[in-house]
């Protein structure tokens, strides 16, 4: 790849990955996007080891790697390929709609898949970790008997301590005087 800044060529130099180090660049971008351990089907593992890419590169998921000497050689394409492959698994897609889905895709677009299956996955587990049910827990402090100060576990004063202890001076009033003509706004019965 060539490109022309301030008049100066420069050429952007291929990264080429042997097979072994194909799979750790794979496994290190989908760790990376949090799609290393999110696959749904056990019998898929994560990163793809020496063998799969072989295998995936023989259904034509995979483009053939550049041949040099005996060794063949993989791109940043590949890298690409590979990450979108094991993204769409995650979410339990079969090989034959993975092959559909990427077949001549460009390497944005790779890259668009990967973000959009690592998004999803994200929301999904934002959605799963949220509490249906939250019990709220009481603290309850006997100031003498028959009468008791309730306040949320995780309570915390939203207004200063002055005006709080008027607020809590105001109650104690409205209790007595309740209390002396022997009605009360909230009744409760402890039966």
């Amino acid at each position: 790849m060539t490109a022309i800044v301030d008049n100066t060529v420069m050429v952007a130099e291929r990264k080429s990955f042997s097979l072994i180090e194909l799979s750790a660049e794979v496994a290190r971008i989908l760790k990376d996007r949090g799609l290393m351990d999110v696959q749904q089907d056990q019998r898929v593992s994560a990163a793809p080891d020496k063998r799969t890419i072989r295998y995936y590169t023989t259904l034509g998921l995979l483009d053939r790697p550049e041949i040099e000497g005996r060794q063949a050689k993989y791109g940043d394409r590949h890298v690409m390929q590979l990450v979108a492959i094991k993204s769409l698994q995650s979410v339990a897609l079969p090989l034959s709609e993975v092959q559909s889905m990427l077949y001549g895709l460009s390497d944005e677009e790779l890259d668009h898949v990967v973000d959009n299956v690592a998004e999803s996955i994200r929301v999904k587990q934002k959605l799963f970790k949220k509490e249906t049910f939250k019990p709220t827990v009481w603290r309850e402090i006997v100031i003498e008997p028959g009468l008791k100060l309730l306040a949320q576990d995780d309570w915390q004063p939203e207004m200063e301590d002055s005006l709080l202890y008027d607020r809590l001076k105001a109650a104690l009033d409205l209790l007595k005087k309740e209390g002396s003509d022997g009605g009360s706004v909230h009744e409760r019965s402890d039966e």
